[in-house]
């Protein structure tokens, strides 16, 4: 769960706009890799009700994570092959790519202005980011981070684009 402060760029009707979502949504499922401490996995990603409709931008993707001093919560074979589960803190960085539907709706400001518009296009967004995560409980970690999305597509007069940067926690549970 995230909150971005994304700016938004449609052709000649929107540039430079704020997006105004109120929540950005991240769903996913990832996978442990302990040897090369990373989680990677597949995710879906929806911001929620913004200036410009109630779901701009929705998608799914692959993400990646690298944690620098070993995943948080990971079990571990001991010596005498006795399984040991592992919670430590420790930060990470992450990256992600999404082919989004960005999807804009403005109504027209009274009727027959002709002011108002709709369009979608496929865009594919880039999130690059770092964060800090703590067990709070076993198999049970928070997180917060801290990221920059960017997304373009098409050319000249409809290039259409966004970028931002936002503030997340999150929530993991693990299961072995």
């Amino acid at each position: 769960m995230s909150m971005f402060s994304t700016t938004v760029s449609a052709g000649e009707q929107v540039n430079e706009e704020a997006l105004g979502s109120m929540l950005t949504l991240q769903p996913m499922v990832l996978w442990n890799f302990p040897s090369i401490n990373s989680r990677m996995g597949i995710h879906y990603i929806m911001d929620f009700s913004s200036n410009y409709g109630f779901t701009p931008i929705s998608g799914i993707g692959l993400t990646g994570y690298y944690y620098l001093k070993g995943l948080p919560a990971s079990y571990e074979t001991t010596p005498d092959d006795t399984l040991v589960q592992k919670s430590k803190p420790g930060f990470f960085t992450f990256a992600s790519f999404t082919p989004v539907n960005f999807n804009l709706n403005k109504k027209e400001s009274t009727p027959n202005a002709g002011d108002g518009f709709s369009f979608s296009a496929l865009l594919y967004e880039f999130m690059l980011g770092v964060g800090y995560e703590y067990p709070i409980r076993p198999n049970a970690l928070i997180a917060v981070e801290l990221a920059t999305r960017e997304a373009s597509g098409g050319d000249g007069s409809m290039k259409f684009s966004y970028s931002g940067l936002g503030l997340g926690i999150s929530f993991t549970t693990s299961y072995y």
